[in-house]
């Protein structure tokens, strides 16, 4: 990593926010193996980012915990000098960016202040990446500048799954070799190539299929992103179980991944070879399983303290607050708001994965968490509420074990989030609703503005009207107000009753019938504080 890539200047790496980098859910989930880490949300605490881009990942962290300090270091001077212009407009004043080398970042001494070590540090889309010097410094540094309760995480790309990516890869490169040109035309002229290839190869052959699903997920990426993950002289996939070896090597230690992995049925074989098996070769073995081709993985000191091989404990939910994006339903489909249905209930998230519930202490927590969504409980309230809304509930120990371990469960089918804290954000829209200030720069320039979850999310036009209205200072009419200059401006037409309006009065009148849901919509996703 001793030389610059002249092609992350020529081709700026996309500026993505990674959700499951979010400090604060990285401490919720560690708790749950047994480890203590800092939590920004009630404590200040010190974050790097190896590898930081433009520093949009950080750039949020830092809006979102404003007594925390972040530190980003990447070797592209044009990523630093992207970043800090949005942090000098931003105003901000938790973050520092450097331009440089991993391998000039300093070794401590040993008289240094175990306060100046990081309590996170993020490495997302690098250590796949990079030449193995780098990843050695990558190693070292997180071993070095960690705290004792410090925890780093590492992604990168996964064998088995990697290995039909990584034939693609080589397709591409082959036709950039024979067919050079300007970058991303580059990109564009191999999907063209992969996508003739898909076409030429029958539906009935195990390449051909590959070949397609290959292709398609191709053409969900950003063509930035493509052109780095493809063409870049380096992208080493590795087993998990070499991975674990690495780190090992430099006393470092996995806890776990950075959230849970969802694991197809299994035969009674493989069952019963997991049941008996260690926690990290059960780890290796749901690769295989899931074929899957990235982890984002959890890892501490090797001093920390940290249980080695330690399974996930209900008894930690206890100690944490829960969040859910779930809707309910009853048995008949009807979407619930207020009351529990007689009989069972099913909950479906935005992936459109869906679950049955049977218990009632686990059906009144899960409605509780559709009625608040995006906003956090802790265990002990969603209890409280269990106890005021189910009848006969028993206030004892074995039913608030079982609730934990049902929680649990849908923790690991995404049903159900864990937190440390309440999260920085409403779900009710006030009188003068605020969207944060990161929002509203963002919604100003662009149209994927990123949310109070740590999330991106691409908007559109009008939405990101609505976020730069939403300033503190508008009520209800001045947002109304601010939505129809809106529509004036951009000559958008709305309908009513099939024919468009042109009548002043009626205009207000659907764009003020409007607003409220679209401002309970902002909250649901995370836009608002308050």
């Amino acid at each position: 990593m001793t030389a610059l890539p002249s092609s992350y200047e020529a081709v700026p790496y996309p500026d993505f926010v990674h959700p499951r980098t979010n400090p604060e859910s990285i401490a919720a989930m560690v708790r749950l193996f047994g480890v203590s880490a800092a939590c920004p949300l009630g404590e200040p605490c010190r974050v790097l980012e190896l590898g930081c881009g433009q520093a949009g990942n950080l750039i949020s962290l830092a809006s979102l915990f404003p007594e925390s300090q972040f530190l980003g270091v990447d070797l592209s001077p044009g990523h630093i000098a992207a970043g800090q212009l949005a942090i000098d407009e931003l105003g901000m004043t938790n973050i520092e960016l450097r331009q440089g080398d991993l391998a000039d970042f300093p070794t401590p001494g040993p008289g240094d202040d175990e306060r100046a070590k990081f309590d996170y540090v993020l490495v997302h889309g690098v250590y796949s990446w990079v030449p193995e010097e780098a990843r050695q410094h990558i190693l070292r540094i997180c071993r070095d500048h960690l705290s004792r309760r410090g925890v780093a995480l590492i992604s990168y790309n996964t064998l088995p799954g990697w290995q039909a990516k990584g034939l693609v890869r080589e397709i591409i490169q082959y036709h950039g070799s024979v067919h050079p040109g300007e970058p991303l035309q580059t990109v564009r002229e191999a999907k063209r190539f992969l996508a003739d290839l898909a076409e030429s190869v029958p539906d009935s052959t195990g390449y051909g299929k590959m070949l397609r699903e290959q292709f398609q997920a191709l053409c969900q990426s950003d063509e930035a992103y493509l052109f780095h993950e493809q063409f870049e002289a380096v992208n080493e996939p590795r087993y998990f179980h070499q991975f674990i070896s690495e780190i090992e090597a430099v006393d470092l230690q996995f806890v776990c991944e950075s959230s849970f992995a969802f694991v197809p049925s299994q035969s009674a074989g493989i069952q019963r070879r997991m049941q008996s098996a260690p926690l990290l070769e059960r780890e290796q073995t749901i690769d295989f399983l899931c074929n899957r081709t990235f982890r984002q993985s959890l890892i501490v000191r090797s001093d920390s303290g940290a249980q080695r091989g330690r399974e996930a404990d209900s008894d930690a939910i206890s100690e944490l607050f829960l969040s859910s994006e779930v809707s309910c339903f009853d048995v008949d489909d009807v979407p619930l708001v207020d009351s529990l249905p007689e009989g069972e209930m099913r909950i479906a998230n935005p992936d459109g994965a869906s679950a049955t519930l049977r218990g009632r202490s686990t059906m009144a927590v899960m409605l509780r968490l559709s009625q608040i969504r995006p906003a956090a409980e802790s265990f002990e309230q969603l209890w409280q509420h269990v106890l005021a809304t189910v009848a006969g509930c028993e206030d004892s120990n074995a039913v608030r074990t079982v609730l934990r371990e049902d929680l649990l469960q849908l923790a690991q089918v995404s049903m159900v989030r864990f937190h440390t804290g309440p999260l920085p954000l409403t779900h009710a829209v006030s009188a003068k609703p605020q969207a944060s200030q990161l929002a509203q720069w963002q919604a100003a320039r662009d149209n994927v503005v990123t949310s109070r979850l740590h999330q991106a999310i691409r908007l559109d036009e009008a939405t990101r009207t609505m976020i730069g209205l939403c300033n503190g200072e508008n009520g209800l009419e001045e947002i109304i107000t601010g939505m129809m200059q809106f529509v004036s401006r951009e000559g958008v037409s709305l309908q009513h009753e099939g024919q468009p309006v042109t009548d002043p009065n009626l205009l207000r009148t659907l764009v003020a019938e409007k607003v409220p849901a679209n401002l309970k919509n902002l909250a649901e996703m995370g836009f608002l504080e308050r």
